[in-house]
C-alpha cells in the first residue's frame, strides 16, 4: 500500500479525534435548548455514512431519530420537524443543491443544524449554525465517522446521562493506529478479491443495523458510481423477501457482519448464501483483534473498520480494472 497516503489516512483520523473538545462545546450549546428529536439528512454516501448513528440512538437514547434523503425531506417536511429539532447534515462538496436547501428550510424553521463539509466556506458550511470541514485526499468518510460519533455520544451523555461517555472517548483515542493497522492486514485478501472479480458484471451487497448504510454506500457509491458495475445494495433481513430469489452458483455477494445486535441477520443470510452460491465474501469485524476497544463498543465500531477494509478492496478493485475511483461519465460533468 502507498505508505504517503496511509499516512494522510491517519492523519485524518487524529483531526477527527481532535475535534473533541470542539465538538463538547458545540453539543453543551445545543442543549441549552431543549431538543425534542434529531434529524439525519442527506445524499448517497452523505447520508449512508450517518446510518449508524440510528442505530447508536435507537439503543442508548430517549430521542427519537429519523433519516431522510434531502430531497425527500423538502417535499415532505414532516411535520414533527419543530424549532426543537436537531439537524445533523452532510455534503463533502458543501454544494449539493437539496442538502443546502435542507439546511435553509431548517433555519427557517428555527431548528439548529450541524454540517459536515469539505470546505467551512461552502454554501452548506455558510449555512448551517455549526461547521465541521474535512477536506484531504484520504480518510474523508472514516474521519467524518469519528466526528459523528463523537457528536451522538456526546448527545447521549445531555441527554441520557450515558454512563460510558469517558470509557468510549478513550477507546476512540485508540481508532487512528486500528484503523491503519487492519488495512494492512487485508491487503492480501484484497488483491485475491480484486483478481478474482474484476471481470464480474453484478455484485449484492448485504448488510443490516449500523452496517446498512455500508452495505448501500459499497453497492451504490463504490461500485455503481466508481466503478460501473451493477450492484444491489440489500438489507439481511430483506434478503428473504424477493431478492435471494435471484442467487445462483455464480452470484457474486458481499456480505457485512458486525457485532452489534443484527448479528443474526448476517448469519442467517450468510449460512443460505453459501449453500447457493460459490462466491460469497464475508466481511466480519469480528475477525479482528481490536486492543484497548472493550468488547460492549465493538458493535458500534463495526461500521468505522468495515470501512477502513473496505476502502482496501475498493483500490485494488480500480487499479486490476485499470479504472480510477475518480471515474464518471455524469456526476460533475453535466446538468442533472
Amino acid at each position: 500500500m502507498d505508505k504517503e497516503k496511509i499516512e494522510i489516512y491517519q492523519k485524518m483520523i487524529k483531526k477527527g479525534i481532535n475535534q473533541r473538545k470542539e465538538i463538547e462545546k458545540t453539543v453543551a450549546e445545543i442543549f441549552e435548548k431543549e431538543i425534542k428529536n434529531i434529524f439525519l439528512v442527506g445524499c448517497g454516501g452523505s447520508l449512508a455514512v450517518m446510518n449508524p448513528l440510528k442505530y447508536i440512538l435507537e439503543t442508548n437514547s430517549s430521542l427519537p431519530v429519523y433519516v431522510y434523503n434531502s430531497s425527500e425531506f423538502l417535499s415532505i417536511k414532516p411535520i414533527n420537524f419543530t424549532k426543537n429539532s436537531l439537524v445533523i447534515t452532510s455534503s463533502y462538496s458543501g454544494t449539493t443543491k437539496e442538502t443546502v436547501d435542507s439546511a435553509k428550510f431548517a433555519k427557517e424553521v428555527g431548528a439548529v443544524t450541524i454540517g459536515f463539509t469539505g470546505e467551512a466556506d461552502s454554501p452548506l458550511g455558510k449555512t448551517v449554525d455549526y461547521c465541521f470541514d474535512n477536506k484531504a485526499d484520504e480518510g474523508v468518510t472514516d474521519s467524518k465517522m469519528v466526528m459523528l460519533y463523537q457528536i451522538i455520544f456526546n448527545i447521549i451523555k445531555h441527554n441520557d446521562n450515558y454512563a460510558y461517555y469517558d470509557e468510549m472517548m478513550e477507546a476512540m483515542d485508540k481508532l487512528p493506529e486500528l484503523l491503519v493497522d487492519v488495512k494492512y492486514k487485508v491487503e492480501k485478501r484484497a488483491e485475491e478479491f480484486a483478481e478474482n472479480y474484476q471481470n464480474a458484471e453484478f455484485f449484492m451487497v448485504l448488510g443490516a443495523g449500523p452496517l446498512w448504510g455500508m452495505a448501500y454506500t459499497y453497492a451504490t457509491c463504490i461500485l455503481e458510481e466508481m466503478q460501473w458495475i451493477h450492484a444491489q445494495p440489500v438489507h439481511s433481513g430483506e434478503y428473504f423477501h424477493g431478492a435471494f430469489e435471484i442467487v445462483r452458483e455464480d452470484t457474486k455477494i458481499i456480505l457485512f457482519k458486525g457485532e452489534d445486535r443484527t448479528r443474526n441477520l448476517a448469519k442467517r443470510a450468510e449460512d443460505f448464501s453459501k449453500k447457493y452460491s460459490d462466491h460469497v465474501i464475508i466481511i466480519d469485524s469480528k475477525e479482528f483483534e481490536l486492543p484497548g476497544i472493550p468488547e460492549k463498543f465493538r458493535g458500534y465500531f463495526s461500521p468505522l473498520f468495515i470501512s477502513s477494509i473496505m476502502d482496501v478492496y475498493s483500490k485494488k478493485l480500480a487499479d486490476k480494472r485499470n479504472h480510477p475511483l475518480e471515474t464518471r461519465k455524469y456526476m460533475g460533468k453535466i446538468d442533472y
